[in-house]
C-alpha cells in the first residue's frame, strides 16, 4: 500500500492499516496464515468500500478479500472500478466468468498469500455469512488439500465490535439524520395514512436530512404484520400508539433505535408504561462501562423491569430474549445484552440498550445507542425522548 490518503476514500490510510494490524495480531495468535473474506459487510470492513455495484441486491459476481499474515492484501473481483477511489488496495485481480466461481484465480491468490501447508480463517461461525456459493467453497477446500480452513468468526467479530473514531463518526451522523427525519415524520403523520405510505415518507425524509439510505423502517403498532419490512396498505387509526424503529445509513454505517408517538392524546396508562420504560432504560445506561460484561447489563435491566412491574399494576415485561446489541455496518451486530453473553464492554464498542414493557395491550420497546469510553459511555442518540401526541 502506497503512502498518502485518497481524496475520496471514506477512511484514512491510518484507519485501514490499524484494521490490518489488529487482524494480524489475532491471526498470529491463532496460527493463521491468511483470512479469507467474502461476506459483503466483512469485505467492506477490510477493503474500506465495496466492490459490488448492487450490494445485497445481486449475488452474480462474488468478490474475495484475502489478508495474508505478511504482505499486501489481495482482492479477486469483477468490481475493480468500484474500488478505484475508495480503497488503498493495490493487488486487485479480475475475472470474467459469469456462471462459475473464479476458483483458479482464488487458488493462485491463496498460494501467493503464503498459505501452502498452512491454515486459513474463513467466515464460518455465528452471525457470519459467506458471499460465495457453499458448493464453490467446498470445491475450493477440496482443491487445496494441504491447506486447513478453520472458523475465524471470532476474529472478525472482535475486530468489528471495537470501532475507530472514524467509524463512530459515521454512526453518529446516522443517528443525527435519523433523529431529524423521525421528528419531522411525527409532525405530519395522520390517521388514514397507510403503513406503507408512512414508511415511504420516512425513507424520503431520511434522504432529505442527509442520509445515504435507510437500513430499515419498522412500525411497532402491536398488531399482526406491522413489523413486516415491506409494509401494508393498512391505514393507521386514531388513538393508535406508533413506535417508529428505524435507522439512517451514512456511508457504510447505520444505526437502529426507536421513538414513540400516539395519534391523539396519550392515556394515563400509556404514560405510566412509557415513564417506567424510560426509567428501566436509564438504569441500563448507567451500568454501561469498560469491563462490564454484557450479561451484567442484562441483569440490571431485568432487575429494573421487575421493580417497575411490582410498582405499577398491569405492567409486564415484553420483548425478545436480549435487551440490546452492537451496531455498525449492520443494525444488529455482536455483542448482545443477553444473560449468556459475557463479553466485557470495551472502549470503542457501539451498543444499544433495548428493554421492553407492555400494559393494556400496548407493547413498547425503547432503544438508545451508546459508545463505550475509557470512563463509561456516551449516548449518541440525542433525539427527543418525549411521547409525541400527534393531533390531526
Amino acid at each position: 500500500m502506497s503512502s498518502g490518503d485518497l481524496e475520496y476514500a471514506m477512511f484514512s490510510r491510518q484507519d485501514m492499516e490499524r484494521r490490518y494490524a489488529r487482524a494480524r495480531e489475532e491471526m498470529d495468535w491463532r496460527g493463521l496464515d491468511a483470512l479469507f473474506v467474502t461476506g459483503e459487510e466483512n469485505f467492506q470492513y477490510f477493503a474500506g468500500t465495496s466492490a459490488s455495484a448492487a450490494l445485497h441486491a445481486s449475488l452474480t459476481r462474488p468478490s474475495v478479500f484475502i489478508l495474508p499474515l505478511e504482505g499486501e492484501p489481495i482482492v479477486v473481483t469483477q468490481g475493480q472500478d468500484n474500488l478505484a477511489l475508495g480503497s488503498y488496495l493495490t493487488d486487485v485481480r479480475g475475472y470474467t466468468d459469469l456462471f462459475a466461481f473464479p476458483q483458479a484465480v482464488v487458488i493462485q491468490a491463496l498460494r501467493d498469500a503464503g498459505t501452502a501447508g498452512g491454515s486459513v480463517g474463513a467466515e464460518l461461525g455465528q452471525e457470519q455469512r459467506m458471499g460465495m456459493p457453499a458448493g464453490a467453497y467446498q470445491d475450493l477446500t477440496a482443491a487445496l488439500p494441504d491447506v486447513t480452513f478453520v472458523d475465524a468468526a471470532d476474529i472478525i467479530v472482535r475486530l468489528r465490535m471495537v470501532k475507530s473514531t472514524e467509524e463512530i463518526a459515521y454512526i453518529r451522523q446516522a443517528g443525527e439524520v435519523t433523529a431529524r427525519a423521525r421528528q419531522r415524520l411525527f409532525g405530519v403523520i395522520r390517521p388514514c395514512m397507510t403503513e406503507r405510505e408512512t414508511a415511504r415518507l420516512l425513507r424520503r425524509l431520511i434522504l432529505e436530512e442527509g442520509g445515504d439510505g435507510t437500513s430499515f423502517v419498522m412500525l411497532l403498532l402491536g398488531i399482526p404484520g406491522s413489523r413486516n419490512p415491506f409494509g401494508y396498505d393498512r391505514p393507521l387509526e386514531a388513538g393508535q400508539v406508533v413506535g417508529v424503529d428505524t435507522g439512517a445509513r451514512v456511508g457504510m454505517y447505520t444505526i437502529d433505535y426507536t421513538r414513540w408517538g400516539v395519534l391523539g392524546n396519550a392515556t394515563d396508562a400509556l404514560r405510566r408504561t412509557y415513564d417506567a420504560l424510560l426509567a428501566v432504560n436509564r438504569s441500563m445506561a448507567a451500568a454501561l462501562g469498560p469491563g462490564v460484561p454484557c450479561s451484567e447489563v442484562y441483569r440490571v435491566g431485568t432487575d429494573a423491569i421487575e421493580t417497575a412491574c411490582s410498582q405499577t399494576e398491569g405492567l409486564e415485561r415484553f420483548g425478545p430474549s436480549r435487551m440490546g446489541h452492537g451496531q455498525g455496518l449492520l443494525i444488529t451486530e455482536p455483542p448482545s445484552i443477553h444473560p449468556d453473553d459475557h463479553t466485557p464492554l470495551a472502549p470503542g464498542m457501539v451498543i444499544s440498550t433495548e428493554p421492553g414493557l407492555s400494559a393494556s395491550g400496548v407493547q413498547m420497546l425503547w432503544e438508545d445507542v451508546f459508545v463505550i469510553t475509557e470512563k463509561g459511555s456516551v449516548q449518541i442518540t440525542a433525539e427527543n425522548d418525549e411521547l409525541r401526541e400527534i393531533q390531526s
